[in-house]
């Protein structure tokens, strides 16, 4: 299993690995436990109605990897699947991405999610040689705003109904960190 970075807070052990079909029930059941809070933000959610969808998601996304367009990773804590942090709309030419991420319930507010960003976005600097990541967020994704802010990620623009979800149009925050 490839491994991004390993890392401990506040007791927990926490790796940021490529995520596996064998993790699809844990995370399955996540979503669905978790699936409101989620769908709020992200859309998907809200789709996501057998543990099979996971699965076909987690093969795309190791599709996408194997040809250098996503990099998808799993947070595992203790060993157990707590949620996703990604790089998407790579763009190698550019040295460019974007990270999107989502966390279970019962890990958010212990610093593991800002660590994890932290540590893929110095992955994507010094090991991917990207120059800038981009970090879009809900207007009203306060937490998630927090993330970006916490790690200093610069705010570059507010986008007027930049996306639409839930039948309506929504405002984005967009940051960027740019390699020093």
């Amino acid at each position: 299993m490839f491994t991004c970075c390993e890392f401990e807070i506040i007791g927990y052990e926490v790796k940021l690995a490529l995520p596996e079909v064998k993790h699809a029930d844990k995370l399955y059941e996540i979503i669905a436990h978790d699936r409101a809070e989620l769908a709020h933000f992200l859309p998907w959610a809200g789709k996501m109605s057998a543990v099979e969808d996971e699965v076909d998601f987690i093969k795309g996304m190791r599709n996408d990897f194997a040809q250098y367009r996503k990099l998808p990773l799993v947070i595992l804590v203790n060993e157990q699947p707590a949620g996703m942090v990604d790089l998407h709309t790579i763009k190698w030419k550019n040295e460019s991405a974007e990270i999107g991420y989502w966390l279970s319930q019962a890990y958010q507010k212990k610093g593991i999610m800002t660590e994890a960003v932290r540590r893929l976005v110095a992955f994507s600097f010094n090991e991917l040689g990207l120059h800038q990541v981009k970090l879009l967020a809900d207007h009203n994704n306060l937490a998630s705003r927090a993330i970006a802010e916490r790690l200093n990620f610069t705010h570059v623009a507010l986008l007027k109904d930049e996306v639409k979800y839930h039948g309506k149009f929504c405002n984005m925050d967009l940051y960027t960190m740019i390699k020093q």
